[in-house]
């Protein structure tokens, strides 16, 4: 005959008691690991890396569709980086109507992050100058915690406007999630772009949980590029052959 062990009451509360520490040990050694700084001081400082836009400007004239895509890479890098560590910086938010601009020490790009609200939703504008290749001025929304699934989550949208040389100028509206530090020990950012240009290129942009990255870029209703790869590694376009949508 088969035996059946059974818990006794003191030994359940010991192990509940143990896992409750075990999880309290490792959300606490986050917190310790974590960035110490405030969401506008990352968004700010994600902002200045410029490589995609400068890289993008070269496809203006003949392949535009390249340049909105270098547009699209840039938000959502910054998006990414601007992720980093939330929700455990160890530092307040800025206060309504606190300016900081950040300047790269080689680029000389500035980017400046005016923090509009902090409850119940933090909301900031930003405006980045590039020297010699154009300006970006967008606005940030972060929500309250809230859970999607099992997994607590702050939803994020971005919407932007980027003009570079010639008159080129591209819209980019972003609708993300992202998934706290403290719990998942790492930045995780999922959800959707969308995006347009004023050389009749629209695109859309999907953030798999996974951080896998699908999307195209469509003109005149055929698909001229696609995006793949992954969104902590690096985002590509490949850019088609001229098919039907």
């Amino acid at each position: 005959m088969f035996e059946t062990y059974a818990p006794l009451r003191g030994s359940v509360a010991r192990i509940a008691l143990l896992a409750g520490a075990a999880v309290g040990g490792l959300i606490a050694s986050r917190y310790f690991v974590a960035r110490r700084i405030n969401p506008g001081e990352r968004l700010a400082d994600a902002l200045l890396d410029t490589t995609p836009l400068l890289e993008g400007r070269h496809h203006l004239s003949d392949t535009p569709e390249k340049a909105l895509a270098a547009c699209a890479s840039y938000l959502i890098h910054v998006a990414y980086r601007a992720t980093e560590a939330l929700g455990v910086s160890g530092k307040s938010e800025d206060p309504v109507g606190y300016s900081r601009t950040h300047t790269h020490p080689y680029t000389q790009v500035t980017a400046t992050v005016l923090t509009e609200a902090t409850t119940p939703d933090l909301k900031y504008t930003y405006a980045v100058q590039i020297p010699d290749v154009g300006e970006v001025r967008g606005t940030r929304t972060v929500g309250s915690l809230r859970m999607s699934g099992l997994s607590p989550v702050r939803p994020i949208t971005d919407v932007v406007q980027i003009t570079l040389a010639e008159g080129y100028t591209a819209q980019i509206e972003t609708e993300f999630e992202a998934a706290d530090f403290l719990v998942t020990g790492r930045s995780r950012l999922f959800g959707a772009v969308t995006l347009r240009d004023n050389a009749t290129n629209v695109g859309r942009i999907n953030i798999a949980p996974d951080g896998c990255v699908t999307g195209t870029v469509t003109r005149d209703n055929r698909i001229v590029g696609r995006f793949e790869g992954q969104v902590s590694t690096g985002i590509h376009f490949r850019q088609n052959q001229i098919e039907g949508a």
